[in-house]
């Protein structure tokens, strides 16, 4: 069974009376410590899934040039299909949570709106101002998702327990499919809160 918000947060004992949510590109107002997910669906208790992940060629296009060549497994290349292959790799049919992230409080700032607002605002391949989860840039539908909020202290602690959380809780089909792959993450999420990394064998993926 896919994984709700409303399971995840409830699993990490927070309260899902508490979530919030906007629109994705939507500011949000809160300066509070907290986490964030990303994810195809407008509702905390349902799912919506896709089953082909569903990439925009032109903007991976428009990230290759920007890099000039990409490294899979040691090699460089420019070719657009063999990245696709390699990323829709990751791509889970039947969860609908794209992307995990803490907000914590800085010297400079902080908190959820200005953490989100960095996620916002950082284009495909670049390393500031939050290059994290980057991954979710590449999809054509990503006006369409939808961005859940919750305020908690400790938000690093939260949002490593919650990743661990997702991994157990998808299918088994998921389970069997990412086995080899490293940590099971949501799509956009690299590592998890221990900084094991998954297994896509890509790097060269942003500027310095």
């Amino acid at each position: 069974m896919p994984t709700t918000i409303k399971q995840l947060v409830e699993k990490v004992r927070l309260s899902s009376t508490d979530i919030k949510k906007v629109k994705w590109n939507t500011p949000i107002g809160c300066k509070e410590e907290g986490i964030y997910i990303v994810s195809l669906s407008e509702n905390i208790e349902s799912n919506k899934t896709i089953k082909e992940f569903p990439i925009s060629m032109t903007i991976l296009e428009t990230w290759i040039k920007k890099l000039d060549y990409f490294i899979i497994d040691k090699k460089e290349t420019k070719d657009s299909k063999i990245i696709r292959e390699r990323l829709s790799e990751f791509w889970i049919p039947d969860e609908s949570i794209l992307y995990i992230g803490k907000a914590p409080l800085r010297k400079r700032g902080g908190g959820i709106g200005n953490r989100v607002q960095e996620y916002y605002d950082t284009a495909i391949g670049e390393a500031r101002p939050h290059a994290g989860g980057h991954w979710i840039k590449l999809l054509e539908n990503l006006n369409e998702l939808h961005v859940f909020y919750i305020t908690c202290e400790n938000s690093e602690t939260i949002e490593k327990e919650m990743l661990s959380q997702f991994g157990k809780m998808v299918s088994e089909s998921t389970q069997k499919s990412l086995a080899n792959k490293g940590p099971i993450l949501p799509l956009a999420n690299l590592e998890d809160g221990s900084k094991q990394r998954k297994k896509h064998g890509l790097s060269h993926m942003k500027l310095k």
